[in-house]
């Protein structure tokens, strides 16, 4: 198999997982908005974030084991995890927009910003040396921001993390010849 072909496999296996991530990222997005009205959700949100790189890892080591007879390179192993992130990453980035622009009505803002007026959370704000007007001015720069806007960030925040959770992943998943 030339390198050409390896590579399109290996990308196609990793859009089949990224699709299956995205579709578990977008479940745990809905977690993180429904933990506002019930706390066991966001329990549930957290247990996603915590669970997708024991996930992803599990996957890249069945592609591993299934498609390459059990070996992969450190480098492959980066590189299917990489892909099969990226592609959960605009896939919830998706999800996230319509969320925002047709659904949202500030609903996510409006939470924070009562969370933050709370006097518990006031006083660890105090604690760390930020003013009230410090936070005024953070939410009234989320409600500034659009929809695309606020889609694009959180993106840009998942590919960024993605790019180094991906390291212990490979580190992981690799498995030299023998």
């Amino acid at each position: 198999m030339t390198f050409g072909e390896k590579y399109a496999q290996m990308q196609a296996y990793a859009r089949i997982d990224g699709a299956l991530l995205g579709v578990l990222w977008i479940g745990s997005f809905a977690c993180f908005v429904g933990q506002f009205s019930n706390s066991l959700f966001g329990l549930i949100w957290m247990l996603t974030l915590i669970g997708t790189p024991v996930w992803v890892t599990l996957r890249t080591m069945r592609f591993r084991d299934r498609v390459l007879d059990g070996v992969m390179s450190f480098r492959r192993a980066y590189g299917y995890s990489l892909f099969t992130m990226l592609y959960g990453a605009l896939i919830l980035a998706v999800a996230q927009f319509v969320y925002f622009q047709f659904m949202d009505d500030g609903y996510v803002v409006s939470q924070y910003a009562q969370l933050f007026a709370s006097p518990e959370v006031t006083e660890i704000l105090k604690a760390y040396g930020m003013t009230t007007e410090m936070v005024d001015e953070t939410i009234q720069l989320m409600r500034d921001m659009r929809p695309i806007d606020l889609s694009l960030q959180l993106l840009y925040t998942n590919i960024m993390v993605t790019l180094i959770l991906c390291l212990p992943i490979a580190l992981i998943s690799k498995r030299r010849g023998g």
